[in-house]
């Protein structure tokens, strides 16, 4: 089965960049799926000034998925209960209503109409890192009051996923979990380590980690690769799910030829070669 893809937000933009008048092959955009977190993201950049750049590279979307069925990842709290705890997936409203937010970028013909929408995202997605910015400098906090020794940091790891995942944390054990979501339980280690280093360490002034480990989730489903522009995940080097995230330079996603080659590799997938060959090839 071929692996399927996701992307973080600087590489889905260069994406964009690079495919805004070139497409992929219909087959290769069958593998290729959207987190929603680079979605809301890249969404919310609409605020920006260079908004009608950010609005052309949302719309070479269609260049490379199908955006009538395009594939959206789950929320990561859902994926945590489902993937993490054996949870059903809940069956809301949150994948049509941002199918519908991409739709309605496809049909637009400049960003301004949809920048009072877009500001909307960004206060959302603000908040979001600032409340699990202060959920992390809690830890830090009583890391430094314990000083911990050994792997003091999977309990309240894993306490804190079940709570987010209204999941009975007797169901599983901290180091189940850790196995399940290893590069992320890896990421989130680093950054309480790293942090612990540093006495004035300010959690709001790192509050874009957030977003970088909340990518990582989705690797405790093993058919998920991860594409990343972001050489901070390098830090991910111990956990087995390492192998399904590779860190690229926007150079080497510039153009078609190179992106198609990076997913053909990371997807498992080749090409037809009739369709490579081209009309009227012998």
């Amino acid at each position: 089965m071929p692996k399927k893809v996701y992307f973080d937000t600087v590489s889905f933009r260069e994406i964009g960049k690079a495919l805004e008048n070139a497409a992929l092959p219909d087959d290769l955009r069958e593998n290729l799926v959207v987190s929603p977190l680079s979605a809301f993201e890249i969404l919310s950049q609409l605020t920006i000034t260079k908004a009608d750049e950010v609005l052309r590279q949302i719309q070479a979307t269609h260049n490379w998925i199908n955006p009538k069925r395009a594939a959206l990842l789950p929320w990561p709290d859902d994926v945590l209960a489902n993937v993490g705890f054996g949870k059903p997936m809940k069956d809301d409203d949150f994948t049509p209503r941002m199918e519908k937010a991409f739709n309605v970028c496809l049909n637009a013909t400049s960003a301004g109409c949809l920048q009072e929408e877009a500001g909307k995202l960004k206060d959302m997605m603000d908040a979001m890192k600032l409340r699990t910015a202060q959920d992390f400098g809690r830890l830090l906090d009583a890391a430094r009051k314990e000083s911990p020794k050994g792997d003091w940091f999977s309990e309240p790891w894993f306490q804190a996923i079940a709570k987010r995942a209204k999941a009975d944390p007797k169901s599983k054990s901290a180091g189940e979990l850790a196995t399940t979501f290893s590069a992320y339980h890896e990421f989130e280690r680093v950054k309480l380590e790293t942090a612990l280093q540093y006495k004035d360490y300010n959690v709001e002034k790192h509050q874009n980690d957030v977003l970088d480990a909340e990518q990582l989730i989705y690797l405790g489903s093993p058919e998920l690769c991860f594409l990343t522009c972001d050489k901070g995940f390098a830090r991910v080097n111990k956990s087995v799910q390492a192998r399904q995230m590779l860190i690229v330079s926007p150079q080497d996603i510039s153009d078609l030829k190179k992106i198609e080659g990076i997913l053909r590799r990371l997807t498992g997938t080749t090409a037809d070669p009739a369709v490579e060959a081209g009309p009227g090839s012998a």
